[in-house]
């Protein structure tokens, strides 16, 4: 399958239709962000208009899609209709692991690299053609600001994208030269936070357990000081 921009225009129009593409939760409003290299479904998916209403009513207010379904993504729905070991959809089952309840829904937002969803297995050549130094900008922006966040990025995206990017253009300078797994940076009240990708085979269950505890952690207390200082 050739890697590139998703061929359906409802689907496209989805992402441009807002001013920071994203998935859940708005990442200005987020207080947890998970960083993904893009967004990327079967060709298929848009050839089933039953299913489909799903991702649409997902991509148009993905927090009210969680606490109605009670699932984070359309994939986890049980009338998902395409092969649940492709198409990202062992990546949010991981993402299930780590045991975020709906009430975490307005608090975490997902962003990727490329502000379009895609198909296809990612190439290189493609992705660098695809990719818009304006949208790495709004990301850039997000951490430089250093609000009381927590930014979540993968070894992959890391070492093959990111650190590539910075190379090329002034972006993504607060990105570590070698990657860990735990905290890795603090800008302002920003904390970066090197986690496995929800795709590996790699980490155990536990794992992806104890980053959903870090991040209901974190969560806690950012609601308490805000509670505090009202």
């Amino acid at each position: 399958m050739t890697y590139g921009l998703h061929p359906s225009p409802q689907l496209q129009a989805l992402f441009r239709q807002q001013a920071f593409p994203h998935q859940g939760q708005d990442p200005e409003k987020a207080s947890v962000v998970i960083v993904g290299l893009d967004a990327n479904y079967s060709p298929e998916i848009s050839e089933n208009p039953s299913f489909f209403r799903k991702i649409v009513e997902y991509h148009a207010d993905g927090v009210s899609f969680w606490e109605k379904y009670g699932v984070h993504h359309p994939f986890l729905l049980p009338d998902y209709p395409l092969n649940r070991t492709t198409g990202g959809v062992p990546y949010h089952r991981r993402f299930s692991w780590m045991g975020l309840p709906a009430e975490y829904a307005r608090h975490i937002s997902f962003i990727e690299l490329l502000d379009m969803p895609t198909t296809g297995r990612t190439e290189q050549a493609e992705f660098w053609r695809l990719f818009s130094k304006k949208h790495a900008h709004r990301i850039d922006a997000l951490v430089d600001r250093g609000d009381r966040r927590l930014i979540i990025l993968s070894k992959s995206l890391v070492s093959n994208y990111m650190a590539i990017a910075r190379k090329r253009w002034p972006i993504f300078e607060w990105v570590p030269e070698e990657f860990a797994l735990g905290e890795m940076d603090v800008i302002g009240e920003t904390i970066v936070l090197g986690a496995p990708h929800f795709s590996s085979t790699t980490y155990k269950k536990e794992i992806f357990e104890e980053l959903g505890s870090r991040i209901k952690q974190f969560v806690s207390k950012t609601e308490s000081l805000a509670t505090h200082s009202d």
